[in-house]
């Protein structure tokens, strides 16, 4: 399955590895079994509704989530941050 980072995604991913390398760690861990296998339940992976209709989450951390949907060619990130940062 191919992804797609989106722009918003990797500025934010940036920021967040010049903070806390191995939280960066994490991230990749979890887009790597997303790819592989999205139904782990260690994704904690859910549809969003409402504004948010057609996306999907992950979460990384206890408040750190991925935002993303899935397209023809594979899956694309569109977001990624606290809770209250991206729902």
């Amino acid at each position: 399955m191919e992804i797609e980072f989106g722009s918003k995604f990797n500025r934010k991913l940036i920021k967040i590895y010049r903070k806390n390398r191995s939280v960066g760690y994490k991230i990749d861990r979890k887009i790597n079994i997303l790819t592989t296998n999205p139904d782990a339940g260690a994704l904690r992976l859910h549809k969003l509704s409402g504004e948010k209709r057609g996306y999907w989450s992950i979460s990384i951390e206890s408040d750190l989530r991925i935002i993303f949907c899935f397209t023809k060619a594979g899956i694309l990130l569109t977001d990624i941050g606290s809770h209250d940062e991206v729902y």
